[in-house]
């Protein structure tokens, strides 16, 4: 699955895009975890986490279609919102 650059971003970049706060993202993030959701979306090549060895934390790398599928709502409205600019 290829995917250009303005389709993947980090989850600042992705927050900033939807119009969503960090928590948010984070929030759906755990949900979406606990209910087992997530590793299809890894599994797709749609998320991609990263935790370096040693290391407590790692990062996520979402692409526009997940976010699409995470927060699909949003893109509506922004349709919406372009519609009439």
């Amino acid at each position: 699955m290829l995917f250009m650059l303005d389709e993947v971003m980090t989850p600042r970049e992705a927050c900033d895009r939807w119009g969503i706060t960090q928590d948010a993202l984070r929030m759906k993030i755990k949900r979406y975890k606990k209910e087992g959701m997530m590793n299809k979306l890894i599994e797709d090549g749609k998320i991609k986490y990263y935790k370096p060895e040693g290391k407590q934390r790692g990062e996520w790398i979402l692409t526009v279609e997940a976010m699409n599928l995470l927060f699909p709502k949003n893109i509506i409205e922004e349709k919406q919102k372009s519609h009439f600019l």
